[in-house]
């Protein structure tokens, strides 16, 4: 991560930033050694050749300022020779003349017998043949020399002189200097092989982000300009890739600049200093004469629209920083870059990015590697006795370069002692200056996302994306956007699995804030999520400054009295398995959302005003009763009191407006519940198991907002004749999910034809002799009629449209254990059930619910003949080769045979259920599918079929995921998993593949 604290460290950066090749061991080591004939090309070609080296950062030695000239060859000269990675020679017309030069070529031929150094020669205005002292004025130099020379020391000069003229080189006389100059620097860097042992120990995992940044920068288009971002968390490496890549690319291009830390620059020099030092490095002029941003702007693209330039903006932070250097692609030359580093990749694509690279933390591998690099001098563990301790340290900084970095060398040459004293305190303080980068990431967010980050980090970091925005949103908070910044800064991320996740050092880092706030301002913690920060907080009466309290999986006891002194509360959650003693006198006034498991208290605090409250949440609570009278309740949507058990009544909902979900399931002792004011916006309402409910609410079928109704098993309300049926359904025009099973129905209003909008119906324990036409109930994909003892007739069915999408609920048809229905009509049952099953098929062909499956359970004593693969017994072989290869094929029709029969001690069986699985297996890979079969209203035995349709898709997932790639053979499996002594049996099963035509 670049940074600085201080302006010359900037100053200094920014002037001497340099590609990675350019770092040298010590002074006297040089890149290249260029041996040339001063007066012949010292002020020409050759200075034009010692300036294009030093602007790509290449080191050259030249001998015209520093060295005396003598008969012997100067020791200095001898070491800048020896020290040197490649030489050139610049044969010119006098070269041969000077003994100097010659002995300078001597000794460069040895160096190079020695090391294999790489010899360049360049003829600037004379041929190749002469140089070979085949002719001309080279043979009379030499022959000059051996007047003055001993004659073997003139021969190893013409030695050297024919050696080197018959390498590959440069025929400079009539060709343009620049060009051939340009092609010679990037022999001598392509040469150097972009070797970075600068950087050698902060290389382990680059590799691959650098080859697919190359990927984006689509470097062999020569005529593109075009602008890569690279973001991700602070610590992540981004400036380190950044320079590589610069490193090993800058060569390419004409003029390059690297701006290390543009957010500093910024801030110390402003939008005129970055274009300076843009200027300075591409043009290599220092433009002193610029005073202004605009005249900055003008320069800058009159002068580089013609250069193929590689431009890095390192470590941008705000869109204002781009917008003021105005320097975008279409101001470049041909075959530019623009490389932008940013943790904020919304800056990126406002600045409209061609390519967005996100740098993701270190693998395992990458991990151990790069902390045994700075903690052992390794590439591995040096010892046995350090492994755990090391793998302990890296689970908590979870492949952050940074954090690795910083632990591996503060635990160099350390004891185990030192590396366990370390490691506790690491767990209980992170590290300081980890924790001053990371925080970093955080400046500039918003009040609003500051708080939403504090509340993932103490809270909700792993869980759903849709929980947690619910929770913010309830909060006041804004989720959809606050997360959506979080994200683009790379500070938290959505999982494949719609799972919010946020890196442990960061989760620290906002654990750390809360904390550290508290200290500062004697302990006023805003949020608690660890029993023994509660503890601190009410044992120093600081309980009037939390905010948030989220507690689970902590079996410690919460006092009430704390609760009761929590004035500015907006977040309650409260787990099963947290304990509250004491009186609850109060609550806060302040509170946005409550989840408290397993409320212990009868009633809440009678002061409570609940005007704020959006979601209250009390499942299996002990509550008799809310509250006395009315409340005044203008924000609750959401209303969760299921399986409170002592709950006997409901209070009046008129100041309610916005309830939309109101959820009463298993309250068995509610008897009364009054809906006569009509909450217009509720849509859903879940009544199951009110056993004790004498009536269905006034005003249920005037809510014409409802989409799901839920009354099973509220038989009571229907024991009056009266009420034997329901009453109209007209009004129920958006019901999309209905469930009144086991209400002891006799009939059902034909009035159900409405409900254009109905997709599940559940039917089921009813009285039902007959049932109403379902034709006009076009969206109709489910439909339940088990354990209908009185049906005698299936009711008219609908045509079918394309499945809704919805990988939780099934679609299908089940009619189990209805045996009127079989003794009546047991062709008729079999031949809706299958028409309506291939009307399933041909309306979800090519839906985009295609991959789910269908199922079907109904009154069958042996499966259809046409299943032509089909087997006594509970396993059969599939050859899945036909699926692979066959495109005709949309899927497969799996059928079991089973029976039921009455269960020999019912009583002891009334809640248990037989579970059948349907399984295919490859070796020891299974993938299964399963039903659950209600025996206990069992009367006589009776059999009955499973259907289940697997599109193609979905059965080639199924395939993929027993790891059968290869069209293996696989087993189709038929058990029983739960209840075996529940008088179930499997007889057969078969299977049917489903072409198109």
């Amino acid at each position: 991560m670049a940074s600085s604290s201080n302006d010359s460290t900037i100053e200094s950066r920014c002037n001497n930033f340099s590609s990675a090749m350019n770092t040298l061991p010590n002074t006297n080591d040089y890149d290249v050694f260029v041996s040339f004939r001063g007066k012949d090309t010292r002020h020409s070609f050759t200075d034009h050749l010692f300036g294009a080296l030093r602007r790509k950062g290449i080191l050259a030695f030249r001998d015209d300022t520093a060295l005396i000239r003598g008969k012997s060859i100067a020791p200095e000269l001898l070491r800048a020779i020896e020290s040197s990675k490649i030489y050139v020679i610049v044969f010119s017309e006098n070269y041969a003349s000077s003994t100097w030069c010659l002995q300078e070529l001597e000794n460069i031929i040895q160096c190079e017998q020695r090391s294999g150094k790489g010899v360049l020669p360049v003829f600037y205005d004379v041929d190749p043949s002469v140089v070979r002292l085949e002719t001309g004025y080279y043979v009379e130099a030499l022959a000059e020399h051996e007047n003055y020379h001993d004659p073997e020391l003139v021969q190893r000069w013409r030695v050297a002189l024919a050696k080197v003229a018959n390498l590959a080189g440069w025929h400079m006389r009539n060709m343009p200097q620049y060009e051939e100059i340009e092609k010679i620097v990037q022999e001598i860097i392509r040469r150097f092989g972009y070797k970075f042992s600068c950087l050698a120990n902060d290389l382990v995992g680059t590799l691959t982000p650098i080859a697919e940044l190359e990927k984006c920068l689509l470097l062999n288009s020569i005529s593109d300009v075009r602008a890569v971002g690279i973001c991700g968390m602070g610590g992540v490496g981004k400036t380190t890739i950044a320079s590589l890549l610069y490193g090993k690319i800058s060569h390419q291009f004409n003029a390059g600049c690297f701006i290390d830390d543009v957010s500093q620059f910024f801030k110390y020099y402003g939008p005129l200093g970055v274009q300076k030092q843009i200027l300075h490095q591409t043009l290599g002029e220092e433009h002193k004469q610029i005073y202004n941003h605009y005249d900055g702007t003008n320069l800058i693209q009159s002068r580089l629209r013609h250069l193929k330039a590689l431009i890095v903006f390192d470590n941008v932070d705000q869109s204002e920083q781009l917008e003021k250097l105005a320097l975008y692609p279409k101001v470049l030359g041909e075959g530019s870059r623009i490389i932008i580093v940013c943790r904020d990749s919304h800056i990126l694509k406002e600045y409209e990015v061609d390519a967005l690279y996100k740098v993701q933390t270190l693998n395992d591998m990458n991990s151990l590697q790069l902390f045994c690099r700075k903690a052992f001098k390794l590439d591995n563990i040096k010892s046995v006795r350090y492994k755990e301790l090391t793998h302990d340290i890296l689970n908590i900084v979870d492949g952050l370069p940074l954090a690795i970095k910083v632990l591996g060398s503060f635990l160099f040459d350390r004891t185990i002692s030192e590396w366990r004293s370390a490691l506790i305190r690491l767990k209980e303080n992170p590290n300081k200056d980890i924790m001053n980068a990371l925080q970093l990431s955080i400046y500039g967010l918003e009040k609003v996302e500051l708080q939403i980050f504090l509340d993932i980090a103490c809270f909700f970091d792993g869980k759903e994306e849709k929980y947690v925005k619910n929770v913010l949103n309830c909060c006041g908070f804004h989720p959809d956007i606050g997360l959506r910044v979080l994200v683009d800064k790379s500070l938290v991320s959505i999982s494949d699995e719609s799972k919010i996740e946020m890196h442990g050092m960061l989760k620290e880092l906002g654990r750390k804030i809360v904390q550290e706030n508290s200290k500062k301002e004697a302990r006023k913690w805003s949020r608690l999520w660890l029993h023994k920060y509660c503890y601190d907080v009410m044992s120093e009466n600081m309980e009037k400054n939390v905010e948030a309290i989220v507690l689970e999986g902590d079996t410690e006891i919460l006092m009430a009295e704390a609760l009761s002194n929590m004035s500015r509360l907006r977040l309650l959650i409260l787990k099963d398995d947290v304990k509250v003693l004491g009186s609850l006198t109060n609550l806060s006034n302040q509170l946005r959302y409550v989840e408290w498991n397993v409320y212990p208290f009868i009633y809440f605090p009678s002061s409570f005003q609940p005007d704020r409250l959006v979601e209250l949440i009390l499942v299996g609570s002990n509550i008799k009763q809310l509250w006395e009278g009315k409340k005044n309740l203008p924000n609750l949507r959401i209303l969760d009191l299921s399986h409170s058990k002592n709950l006997i009544q409901m209070s009046d909902f008129g100041e309610a407006p916005n309830l939309d979900r109101l959820n009463l399931e298993g309250c068995v002792k509610l008897m009364h519940l009054d809906l006569s004011i009509d909450p217009i916006k509720l849509v859903f309402l879940n009544l199951k198991n009110c056993k004790s409910l004498v009536c269905i609410p006034n005003g249920i079928f005037d809510l014409n907002s409802l989409e799901n109704l839920n009354i099973c098993s509220c038989s009571m309300a229907f024991t009056n004749p009266r009420l034997s049926e329901l009453p109209s359904l007209a009004s129920l025009s958006c019901l999309r999910e209905v469930d009144i099973s086991f209400c002891s129905l006799s009939q059902l209003t034909d009035t159900i034809r409405y409900l254009s909008c109905l997709q599940r119906l559940n039917l089921g324990g009813n009285n039902f002799v007959t049932l109403p036409s379902m034709r006009e109930l076009s969206k109709l994909v489910y439909l339940s009629l088990e354990h209908c003892k009185l049906l005698e007739s299936l009711p008219d069915l609908p045509l079918h449209a394309a499945i809704e999408r919805n990988e939780y609920l099934r679609a299908g048809m089940y009619i189990f254990n209805c045996p009127k229905l079989l003794e009546s009509e047991p062709e008729r049952c079999s031949d809706i059930t299958f028409s309506w099953m291939k009307q399933f098929i041909l309306a979800n062909q090519e839906s985009f619910a295609s991959s789910h499956w269908i199922e079907f359970v109904i009154p069958g004593i042996e499966i259809p003949s046409w299943f032509n693969d089909q087997k006594m017994a509970t396993s059969i072989r599939i050859d899945p080769s036909l699926i692979i290869h066959n495109n005709n094929v949309i899927g497969i029709v799996c059928c079991v045979l089973f029976s039921t029969g009455p269960n020999d001690e019912p009583s002891r069986t009334k809640e248990r259920k037989a579970v059948l699985h349907l399984s295919f297996q490859r070796g020891d890979f299974v993938d299964h599918y399963r039903i659950q079969v209600h025996t206990n209203l069992i009367m006589v035995r009776s059999t009955h079929m499973w259907l289940t349709y697997f599109t193609r898709e979905s059965f080639s997932n199924i395939l993929r995921d027993i790891g059968n790639e290869a069209a293996d053979e696989i087993r189709m499996e038929v058990s029983i998993v739960e209840g075996e002594d529940l008088n179930v049996e499997v007889k057969n099963c078969g299977y049917l593949w489903i072409f198109s035509d």
